[in-house]
């Protein structure tokens, strides 16, 4: 059973007046299992056309998708055929392993896909690959068939005859992505910007300060920027790095560390951002959250991009000798099925806390990971309870690391038992002509299973609060009643 210390909430409060970090933003509640990189809100289609696929009643609407990135628009194509994608969806950069696209087993010849078609490659060369009447809505088209191939294991119709055949361009450059050209690319792109962990604790007077923070970009040389953005008690905090003189610049690989005020005395906390134009790479995935908290569809950059990208951390310090002092930190993990919570004590006495239903205590310079398992493509929320029964930490999110049709990708699908595509319009069999016209078409990629087309379109704010979100943990002395930070 967990003591409760007498001044907790007189603690904190006095805490928090004093660092300002309350009034800045810095401290809270919530935080998201870590997320890399760019954010995005999508905002409908772009080229490409209806298609035919083996087993479906209905036709397909096999479009590039777009996110409105920083003002500016990244596209994108769907590697999650079964879910839909809703108005307002929110989107975050993520890595292949926090996501179902990391267990494909295709995955690498998605990526070749990606830099050998549309709209990496112009349409005029695309032409050479039996497709000589090709323009930009039948290579979108073939190339979300050939993707859809690989992660998902639907395959298009080859059919020349009969009631709504494909565009022979479509079906010849499908045959080209799909064959023996496609050697496939393992490499996962690199991330835009990130910064990790996104919590650090260390004690005042800790060299040459609190961290480190590790920064991941693309950027080229020393070109991303770097600055507090909240600072703590007693003076100024500095953003220093490994040798502890004063940084503004940053690049690939550096590590940073916030030193404390000079002058500091007890529990405080600095939060930091890093900023700068990186290009967000073919290849990357952006997981997504619809408004009501579902799971939205998968997406895949379809052409690299630069983009104006940020991230933020914080940093938390306490006076040597005075207890636990603790960080928090959570990544997704599909391979276990949930979110890792790591609790790391960088105080001098052990710390106690409960999660998911646990009691667990870190002893002084140790660390702790528990998976929490989580349900799939539902929002979830993890709190860690602290040794006087409040909540100190809370991570929300949504995990998406398995495929709503179950496949990972190049088999023959079963046939479907309900449409998953808007419904054909096109004219009898006793007629019968290409499914993917040139010209425009409809404004619908992909589609959960039912009959209901994907609704598109829309902006909104992002979602997941996390980065420098961060609730400063109680430290305190055993069968005492003082707490610092």
């Amino acid at each position: 059973m967990f003591r409760t210390p007498g001044r907790t909430a007189t603690r904190l409060s006095a805490m928090a007046a004093a660092t300002g970090l309350a009034a800045a933003g810095v401290i809270g509640f919530a935080g998201a299992a870590q997320a890399d990189g760019a954010k995005g809100v999508f905002e409908g289609s772009d080229a490409g056309g209806k298609i035919k696929l083996e087993g479906k009643q209905d036709l397909t609407s096999a479009k590039v998708l777009k996110l409105k990135v920083d003002g500016k628009t990244l596209l994108t194509y769907c590697i999650d055929y079964h879910t839909e994608v809703r108005d307002k969806a929110k989107y975050d950069e993520s890595g292949w392993k926090e996501t179902s696209f990391g267990s494909k087993a295709d995955k690498g010849k998605v990526k070749w896909v990606l830099l050998n078609s549309y709209p990496t490659v112009d349409v005029a060369q695309l032409k050479a690959h039996g497709a000589p009447g090709l323009d930009a809505n039948d290579a979108a088209a073939a190339t979300q068939a050939a993707i859809w191939h690989f992660t998902d294991g639907e395959n298009l119709d080859l059919a020349t005859t009969g009631k709504d055949v494909n565009d022979p361009d479509v079906i010849g450059l499908y045959k080209y992505l799909i064959g023996d050209a496609n050697k496939g690319d393992v490499t996962e792109p690199a991330v835009s910007l990130s910064v990790t962990p996104k919590e650090k604790s260390g004690k005042i007077g800790d060299k040459p300060g609190i961290g480190p923070f590790e920064i991941k970009t693309n950027a080229d040389g020393k070109s991303i920027n770097a600055k507090l953005t909240a600072s703590g008690t007693g003076g100024s905090a500095e953003l220093v790095d490994a040798d502890g003189k004063k940084v503004d610049k940053v690049g690939n690989g550096d590590k940073l560390y916030v030193k404390a005020p000079a002058d500091a005395k007890s529990e405080g906390g600095a939060s930091f951002s890093v900023s700068g134009e990186s290009t967000v790479q073919a290849g990357r995935v952006f997981q997504g959250v619809n408004t009501d908290g579902s799971t939205s569809q998968l997406l895949i950059v379809a052409d690299k991009q630069k983009l104006s990208v940020s991230d933020e951390a914080t940093a938390k310090w306490g006076a040597p000798g005075k207890g636990p002092l603790p960080e928090f930190n959570a990544t997704k993990d599909c391979a276990a099925g949930g979110v890792k919570v790591t609790v790391k004590n960088n105080g001098d006495e052990a710390y106690k806390f409960k999660l998911d239903g646990k009691e667990t205590t870190v002893e002084a310079g140790k660390s702790f990971d528990q998976v929490v398992k989580v349900k799939e493509d539902q929002a979830y929320k993890i709190s860690v309870v602290g040794p006087d029964g409040k909540t100190v930490k809370e991570f929300t999110g949504t995990l998406d690391c398995e495929t709503a049709g179950g496949t990972t990708g190049g088999s023959t699908p079963k046939p479907s038992t309900s449409p998953v595509a808007t419904p054909s319009t096109s004219p009898s069999a006793a007629a019968p002509a290409p499914v993917n016209p040139k010209g425009p078409d409809l404004a619908a990629t992909g589609s959960d299973g039912s009959n209901t087309p994907m609704i598109l379109g829309g902006a909104g704010a992002l979602v997941l609060a996390g980065g420098g979100l961060v609730f400063y943990t109680l430290r305190r002395r055993n069968g005492s009643n003082g707490a610092t930070a």
